[in-house]
């Protein structure tokens, strides 16, 4: 015992010692807006085993709000949230605005991809704006543009999205004439946003790999390394939904979407086809990138785990997660979520560990939008595929007919969720609102765990 009080008041010295240039060893633990000794006391808390308390504001989650409500008769069908915090702190909303029907390009003209902002975490929501302008009558780039990925840089705030565009949809999609890629950046924190096509340079990368015949990144968020910087910004990484035989593929870039690279090189296949599918991307604890995919076959459930080892530099082998008890199980359901790992104390007796957070529909078929959560202690939880196929728990966000859904960590230590919901419960999914909700890991696991604030 002797040696950890020692330890303890080493740090609180060193912690005390930086207070005055607010430089602390851990920062501002308990957030109160001073580096100080309430901060020191947290952290030797933690070293000790004890459980590190909770302020009142991790209890007080937002209810729902919605942010695009579908206006059938006016014919705007809202589908496919993105969300991101831009560095004012400000919240931005991202969706489709389907003008005909709820139909994918392809199957529709005149998509649009709107925003919307709100300075007050999510309780209150601005009008809508355009940040790619579809154009029905166009016969090329700017027809429609759909399905938005998107990135705050953390350090320069510069704003990314890669995006579906064109006119031809992914199922008919061919080499000679594809489904279209877009790129939307802003420098103003999306006051203003400048679009350009980038297919011949995504398709590019599988030039020796004809049967890359179809692409689109996979909506929703796309990762930033907190360990991987080339230059001026840390690596991103975003899955690749490709074509049947081929599955999903995962890119990654050094210069904020400016150029793309193969994670494992071209050739490589991280799902085992015919299952891949859209999926998200998530940098595990030691720096190695996981998976999540969704996949075609609905009979599988859950998802499909794979991980990118950097020191072998290879993927690992595809692990599914299915079991109705332990795994992220979907009834007769294929689709997308979000994939979030966050650092955490565990509650029970004060550990740093990490939290792996998978949202999904549990069905039957498209409903029940949930978050799987599962404890990551230490590297033996995630240095294997199949560690992810089981030892998943549940919370239910809603119970109405649900589809894609998307979170982010926001910095003070909340999640921002944002889902697709349709309360006509008499079994039509025509007409989805994409609802918002602010949660603590909290709530999400039911008191097991208190998100660490990320710096």
């Amino acid at each position: 015992m002797k040696k950890y009080l020692q330890a303890g008041a080493l740090l609180l010295g060193a912690l005390l010692s930086q207070a005055a240039g607010a430089q602390g060893i851990y920062g501002d633990v308990n957030g109160d807006g001073e580096v100080n000794i309430a901060d020191a006391n947290e952290v030797v808390k933690v070293i000790l085993g004890e459980e590190v308390p909770v302020s009142p504001g991790d209890e007080s989650d937002s209810v729902a709000v919605t942010v695009f409500d579908t206006d059938v008769a006016a014919r705007h069908y809202y589908r496919i949230p993105a969300i991101v915090q831009i560095a004012d702190g400000r919240l931005l909303a991202i969706a489709d605005d389907r003008h005909n029907s709820d139909s994918d390009i392809g199957g529709n003209r005149g998509i649009d991809i709107v925003g919307s902002y709100s300075a007050d975490a999510g309780k209150t929501w601005g009008g809508t704006f355009i940040i790619a302008n579809g154009n029905a009558r166009d016969n090329g780039f700017n027809n429609s543009h759909g399905d938005a990925a998107a990135v705050v840089d953390r350090e320069t705030g510069k704003l990314l999205i890669m995006c579906a565009s064109g006119r031809q949809g992914f199922l008919a999609s061919t080499l000679q004439d594809p489904l279209l890629v877009g790129r939307y950046t802003s420098d103003d924190s999306g006051v203003t946003w400048t679009g350009s096509e980038v297919t011949s340079d995504i398709y590019g990368i599988f030039a020796d790999y004809p049967e890359v015949n179809a692409l689109f990144f996979s909506s929703g968020r796309i990762c930033q390394s907190s360990r991987i910087k080339r230059g001026e910004y840390y690596r991103i990484y975003s899955a690749v939904d490709g074509p049947m035989g081929v599955g999903c593929l995962v890119l990654y870039s050094d210069d904020l979407g400016q150029t793309w690279h193969a994670l494992g090189g071209p050739g490589a296949r991280p799902t085992v086809a015919p299952f891949g599918d859209e999926a998200k991307i998530e940098e595990l604890p030691n720096g190695n990138v996981l998976l999540s995919c969704r996949s075609k076959q609905t009979a599988t459930s859950g998802r499909l785990f794979n991980i990118y080892d950097y020191v072998t530099a290879t993927w690992g082998e595809m692990a599914v997660s299915n079991d109705p008890e332990s795994g992220t199980y979907s009834e007769d359901c294929s689709c997308n979520g979000e994939l979030l790992i966050v650092p955490a104390v565990r509650n029970s007796d004060g550990r740093r560990l990490h939290v792996a957070l998978q949202s999904v529909p549990r069905g039957k078929g498209r409903q029940r939008v949930s978050i799987y959560y599962k404890e990551l202690l230490d590297e033996t939880d995630y240095d294997q595929p199949a560690d992810f196929s089981w030892g998943w728990k549940c919370y239910q966000v809603t119970g109405n007919y649900s589809a894609y859904s998307t979170m982010v960590s926001l910095t003070d230590g909340k999640i921002a969720f944002l889902h697709e919901d349709c309360n006509d419960n008499e079994g039509s999914t025509s007409a989805y609102d994409l609802i918002f909700q602010k949660l603590s890991l909290r709530t999400i696991t039911g008191g097991r765990y208190t998100a660490i604030k990320q710096k």
